[in-house]
Order: C-alpha cells, then sequence, then structure tokens
C-alpha cells in the first residue's frame, strides 16, 4: 500500500479469537512493530522504528505522521499473543508518498 506521510496513519487488523483448526483462544495483548525497510545507519544497533504491546481489546492504533518520511519503505507486523506464550504473526510492507 501506498499512504501519506503528511496525515496520521491508523493501523488496524481484526481480533483474533480462535486458532488456525477452529478452537477458541484467549488473546492476552497484541504487538505491533513497525520500521524502515533499509539498514541500519552503521553506528546504530537497529532500525529506525516503533514497537508497542497494547491490551487484546485494542484493534487500531494511530500512527503519528512525526514518525513517517515521505518516499520510504516500511516493514510492519502485528503479533497475537495467547496465554500460554504462543504467537501468531501477520505481516507486510507499505511506502509513504
Amino acid at each position: 500500500a501506498v499512504v501519506s506521510a503528511t496525515d496520521d496513519l491508523v493501523v488496524s487488523w481484526s481480533p483474533v479469537t480462535t486458532t488456525i483448526s477452529g478452537a477458541d483462544v484467549t488473546i492476552i495483548a497484541y504487538q505491533l512493530i513497525i520500521e524502515r525497510d533499509e539498514e541500519p545507519h552503521p553506528h546504530m544497533i537497529g532500525k529506525f522504528g516503533l514497537s508497542i504491546y497494547l491490551p487484546a481489546a485494542v484493534t487500531s492504533i494511530p500512527i503519528p505522521s512525526e514518525f513517517l518520511e515521505s518516499g520510504t519503505s516500511y516493514k510492519w507486523e502485528v503479533l497475537a499473543i495467547e496465554e500460554s506464550g504462543n504467537q501468531t504473526l501477520s505481516s507486510s510492507t507499505f511506502r509513504t508518498e
């Protein structure tokens, strides 16, 4: 997807309620990770990005425009964390105009 770097971006996902086999599952939290899709600066340990843990009832969060740079590619992941510790993730990419 291509998004505007000047508007606030809202990232949202559907709540996870069942396992892949259809059994009920209890999610205790989600983790959202967004990082620039580029090699880090040689004097930095990690990439420019953000990571946030959210309560299970939260399935969307605004990303401030101050975080996003024009003409930049980003990777994102949303991890659903189950009460036993199992984690399932979805991921993709987007680019800013």
